[in-house]
């Protein structure tokens, strides 16, 4: 039996599916996965749904949860991965 080490674990590395400068479009997110955001963008932001804008930033949280900066025609958003094709 061997003694595991700092170096022997492999982290999850979390790779962002689009990258900075990437042309995206903002859908409304399914219920299921986080209703509280489908219900904010639903009633308060509906106007940016199903339009194009481009990723101006991307952050990783310490829990793996990558947020995108969107700006979209002047305006930035940060939208969750799931919100975005």
């Amino acid at each position: 039996m061997r003694q595991l080490n700092l170096f022997d674990l492999e982290f999850e590395q979390y790779q962002p599916k689009f990258q900075v400068m990437d042309t995206v479009k903002i859908i409304l997110i399914d219920e299921h996965l986080d209703s509280e955001t489908y219900h904010y963008r639903k009633f308060y932001e509906a106007h940016i749904i199903d339009k194009v804008g481009e990723v101006t930033n991307i952050h990783i949280s310490t829990s793996g949860v990558i947020t995108y900066e969107v700006d979209l025609y002047g305006a930035k958003y940060y939208l969750l991965e799931e919100e975005l094709v």
